[in-house]
């Protein structure tokens, strides 16, 4: 008699994860136990329920760009550092937007849709907001209201992410760095020369 296949948490989140997106919220447990080569049962035996499965796949986590946005900005030029954070946001937010739709599609409440704590939106928010001003009280920048600048820049990461997700890289023409690097130039002045 053959042992039965040992899978990990991890294995189990990436495989539910890859066949909602595929499939949608509607997709048959059975093809995520199948794509595990693990029976319907041993799969249920590990994720009491479809709803659990799918929260463990696609609940969106915080991206490591938190711990650089709560350091405050680094001496020297903002642009080049908030640059490349907003890089590393916009890729997670490529990741996050697909998982996201699929749970509002699924018809989870938002409280449900979420790890404790705030929503991983609202902390970015909170989180630039707050980088953006010790930017500013440090003379790094020249900024009316870092909220609306905030506002501004990460609404834009996320029009991209689900215009990519809705449409392609045809819905995203140019590169993202590309594209970053202008949100940048055009929203974040540089200090004020004496």
């Amino acid at each position: 008699m053959a042992r039965p296949r040992q899978v990990s948490d991890e294995q189990i989140a990436q495989a539910a994860r890859e066949t909602f997106l595929k499939h949608g919220a509607g997709a048959a447990v059975s093809l995520i136990a199948r794509s595990l080569d693990i029976s319907q049962a041993a799969l249920f035996h590990r994720a009491q329920s479809k709803k659990e499965l799918l929260l463990r796949a696609l609940r969106p986590h915080l991206p490591k760009e938190v711990a650089i946005l709560a350091a405050g900005p680094g001496a020297g030029p903002i642009r080049p550092q908030l640059s490349a954070t907003l890089l590393g946001l916009l890729t997670y937010l490529t990741e996050v937007v697909p998982c996201i739709s699929v749970l509002r599609g699924a018809g989870l409440p938002v409280d449900q849709t979420q790890a404790v704590g705030e929503p991983p939106t609202v902390a970015l928010r909170r989180l630039l907001t707050g980088w953006l001003s010790q930017a500013a009280e440090r003379g790094q920048t020249q900024l009316a209201v870092a909220s609306v600048i905030a506002e501004a820049l990460l609404g834009a990461l996320e029009a991209r992410a689900f215009n990519r997700y809705v449409g392609g890289d045809s819905f995203t023409p140019g590169t993202d760095e590309d594209f970053v690097h202008q949100l940048v130039l055009g929203l974040v002045p540089e200090a004020a020369t004496p």
